[in-house]
Parts: structure tokens; sequence; C-alpha cells
């Protein structure tokens, strides 16, 4: 999967779906800004925070 990293992030959290699988999903309602990564754990999804961090805006990200 790959991401562009918008402006605005917003607080990252890791949320768990309704079909039961993990996601790190930011509090921002709107669709540009709007970010949703699934992850497979609690630990990759702290590696994918990590990762969205760190990154500057405009950068591609691949998950």
């Amino acid at each position: 999967m790959k991401i562009v990293r918008p402006k605005i992030i917003g607080t990252l959290k890791i949320n768990v779906m309704m079909a039961g699988n993990l996601a790190v999903v930011n509090d921002i309602k709107n669709a540009p800004n709007k970010i949703i990564v699934q992850c497979s754990s609690y630990e990759h999804g702290e590696e994918i925070i990590k990762k969205i961090k760190e990154s500057k805006v405009g950068e591609t990200l691949h998950f």
C-alpha cells in the first residue's frame, strides 16, 4: 500500500475495524487528509505511525 503524507496528520492511533482487523487511523474527517493503513499487529502499527511522523509533507510512503 502507498500513501502520500498530507500536510496535517492529526492524532494517529491503532483501531480495531468492524471486520476485526487492525488499522492505523487519524482523527480527521475530510477526505484529503484522511489516513487509513491496515496493519497486522500493534507492533506493526507502531512502526507505521513512526514512519508517518518522521516523513516530510508530500513524501510517498510504501507499506
